[in-house]
């Protein structure tokens, strides 16, 4: 997030003659300390940055600076915004989408260039839950970023519930599904925590705790006919269902199986997934799902 921030001011200050640091602070969202930090670290790698003190200071480049000649070429700036493309697609950065445009305004003879690279669908899950993934990539970039540790609620595969404290490290992108590589305190090693399962996690820091909180609800495009389904799955479904499902979904019955209601297009064929569970689900509703379901069951039975 700082290299982002920091080529975006770098790119603010070609565009203007001088700017002063509350400008800046009020443009990118930071606070003016954060400002000269950036300053300081722009000029560390030999930006040219000149800085004018007193009450109309601010800063500004050498009038002989060119970013596109002195930092990148068309090939590099291509490089980047297609980079660009593909992390804010995938993490839904207002900044980065920014920052995006910004780079195309540099580009030479290129005025109707577009980076191809679309990403439809970061993971392999609904869009619902593509969402509360996004949501909690990036609230753990920002833990890593800041260095501070997290207390998670973690439900395993075997659908065991634990309260693990961890250090996150990174954000690994493995088989359609994000995972989180951190140092567990419990278990003192690193380890792989799927972020579907993660049902809750609390920011453990000095000043304050910041909790995380995930928007659950379900939005429908006007040309998808939605339905509620309800399934029952056995117990030992669990750590699957957090793959696919919200939590106020899940409802856990009193001996241990689970039901779940949600909603879903019908155009869509639902049936594979269903039956991937194989025994350990039963289709409570609707009753066309329920013979649609039993007919493919004798279809694969005669074959």
């Amino acid at each position: 997030m700082k290299t982002e921030r920091m080529l975006s001011v770098l790119i603010y200050l070609l565009q203007k003659k001088k700017v002063s640091a509350e400008e800046l602070a009020v443009k990118f969202e930071v606070s003016k300390r954060t400002v000269y930090r950036d300053m300081d670290a722009l000029s560390s790698i030999g930006i040219p940055i000149i800085s004018y003190l007193g009450k109309n200071g601010g800063f500004t480049l050498i009038d002989t600076y060119q970013l596109d000649k002195f930092t990148f070429n068309e090939e590099e700036k291509k490089f980047l915004l297609e980079g660009l493309s593909l992390k804010s697609e995938l993490f839904d950065s207002h900044q980065l989408s920014i920052l995006q445009r910004k780079i195309e305004l540099l580009q030479e003879n290129n005025e109707d260039y577009h980076p191809p690279i679309t990403v439809l669908s970061s993971t392999l899950h609904r869009e619902t839950i593509e969402e509360e993934t996004k949501e909690k990539v990036k609230s753990i970039l920002s833990v890593i970023e800041d260095g501070h540790k997290i207390c998670i609620s973690y439900v395993s595969q075997t659908a065991n519930l634990s309260n693990r404290i961890i250090q996150p490290i990174k954000l690994n992108f493995m088989n359609g599904s994000w995972y989180l590589e951190a140092f567990c305190e419990e278990k003192e090693a690193l380890r792989l925590f799927k972020l579907t399962r993660i049902r809750n996690m609390v920011v453990i820091k000095d000043k304050a705790r910041s909790v995380y909180n995930h928007n659950n609800s379900y939005l429908a495009n006007s040309d998808t006919n939605v339905e509620q389904i309800t399934l029952l799955f056995s117990k030992s479904e669990l750590g699957k269902l957090y793959d696919f499902f919200t939590e106020e979904e899940i409802s856990i019955l009193e001996d241990g199986r689970i039901k779940v209601t949600f909603h879903y297009d019908v155009n869509k064929n639902i049936l594979p997934f269903i039956m991937m569970f194989g025994r350990q689900v039963k289709i409570l509703s609707p009753q066309w799902l329920k013979d649609k379901y039993m007919n493919e069951i004798e279809i694969i039975y005669k074959s």
